[in-house]
């Protein structure tokens, strides 16, 4: 009964989010335009070389041109629903019902991305056949499963991250500072800026330390068949384990951040 009460609020949030296709489309397309300029950057420095950091040109043309997708699916934000929520009051409504807040925004925010994900996909659909033979499709149905996981994965560990950062809202009034960790630094340590292999040795064994290569740079490796099979394994059971942490992390800061928003709110 609980389930399906979520999964009506996912339906709804698709239902909602499928309403503004063109302006999804539109959106997404601004954001995908420049991959014009970077697949053409990229072609013109594999015309010097073979390989960069032990990826082929087909290999980097068809990460970028994933990533622009993906990172619309896994990226986490400031959700401002919830941040409105607290700074508000409107959370004490959401306190009154019979449902875990956690639960309501994970099934509202996945269902909201769906379609922007959908119309994603096609957009960057003309990037690959412009592409051609240079963009990968792998033949292991081990590599698609573990890929289709790794993505599912990557999107239950986005909305954590993103209610964490939501979260800060119980203490902050501006939240331009998590605002600027979410849509710049993340991005840059989940490999949406570059292949994390092609940083500096030292950066790169720093960020494969933290949880936000899981976000984006190991799904793509698991695409791309950069990793073997014992280390597909090793990564899904790491992404299961830095989902499971951050939940935790967030139902302690939720009960302290309640009984802020409680003493304060009277």
């Amino acid at each position: 009964m609980k389930m399906r009460k979520y999964l009506m609020v996912s339906r709804l949030a698709i239902r909602e989010a499928s309403a503004y296709r063109l302006n999804h489309f539109l959106s997404f397309l601004v954001v995908a335009a420049p991959l014009i300029a970077v697949l053409l950057l990229w072609d013109t420095v594999f015309a010097q070389q073979q390989e960069l950091a032990g990826l082929t040109r087909s290999e980097v043309l068809t990460y970028f041109i994933l990533t622009r997708w993906l990172f619309e699916l896994t990226g986490p934000s400031v959700w401002w629903e919830i941040t409105s929520d607290i700074r508000n009051g409107t959370l004490s409504a959401h306190l009154l019902r019979p449902e875990s807040y956690h639960a309501y925004y994970l099934a509202s925010i996945v269902g909201s991305k769906l379609p922007y994900g959908t119309v994603g996909f096609m957009v960057i659909l003309p990037f690959a056949v412009l592409v051609g033979k240079g963009f990968i499709l792998p033949d292991s149905l081990f590599t698609w499963v573990s890929f289709l996981v790794s993505i599912l994965l990557a999107i239950l560990l986005g909305y954590q991250f993103t209610f964490l950062f939501s979260l800060t809202a119980f203490w902050l009034e501006e939240g331009r500072g998590i605002e600027i960790l979410a849509d710049i630094v993340v991005p840059f340590a989940m490999g949406n800026i570059l292949p994390l292999s092609f940083l500096p040795p030292a950066v790169s064994l720093f960020l494969g330390y933290l949880p936000f290569q899981y976000l984006l740079y190991f799904p793509l490796n698991v695409y791309l068949e950069q990793l073997s099979q014992a280390q597909v394994i090793s990564g899904l059971l790491a992404q299961l384990g830095w989902i499971g942490a951050l939940f935790l992390i967030n139902k302690v800061i939720w009960r302290i951040g309640l009984r802020r928003f409680t003493a304060v709110g009277g």
